[in-house]
């Protein structure tokens, strides 16, 4: 696990002081069979988007878990639609730099213009707003990832 990247490995001692509200790390990737000891912390780990789960990628099969944990540290760029079709991700943290968020939000767009279906014709994002967690929506311009789109360049 250490070669592929992990800062940490899961043992009684992160799991007590998980509990103990000591969360110093970003992503939990698990495997099934860590999961009961998960379950316990879910309400501290619920809130904060960190419970593991198949959909985004964080629980995985024992023979997926070294190569989940480089990707991941190699800047996996996750996403998630909701029933409304709005695409959700996070693309840094209140201690980043402005460029550091730019180069994300840029690579986040990047890759959902890379992922469109050659069935989709005409314009492929409609409108896109970002916000931090408790501020207002700031629209954003899209007339350079729809034309990423058009072309699949990227």
């Amino acid at each position: 696990m250490e070669k592929a990247g992990a800062d940490f490995i899961g043992n009684d001692k992160t799991i007590s002081a998980i509990g103990d509200g000591n969360i110093e790390f970003d992503k939990i990737i698990a495997t099934p069979e860590f999961m009961p000891q998960l379950k316990a912390l879910a309400r501290i780990l619920g809130p904060k988007g960190l419970m593991p789960n198949l959909k985004s990628g964080t629980l995985v099969k024992g023979d997926e878990l070294m190569e989940a944990v480089k990707l991941s540290k190699q800047g996996l760029i996750e996403f998630r639609v909701n029933e409304s079709k709005y695409i959700m991700s996070k693309i840094g943290m209140r201690n980043f730099t402005d460029e550091s968020l730019f180069e994300n939000l840029d690579a986040l767009m990047k890759a959902i213009a890379k992922k469109k279906p050659d069935s989709v014709k005409g314009k492929y994002f409609n409108s896109a707003a970002i916000k931090t967690s408790m501020g207002s929506p700031l629209k954003m311009d899209l007339n350079h990832y729809n034309t990423l789109a058009a072309t699949k360049q990227n």
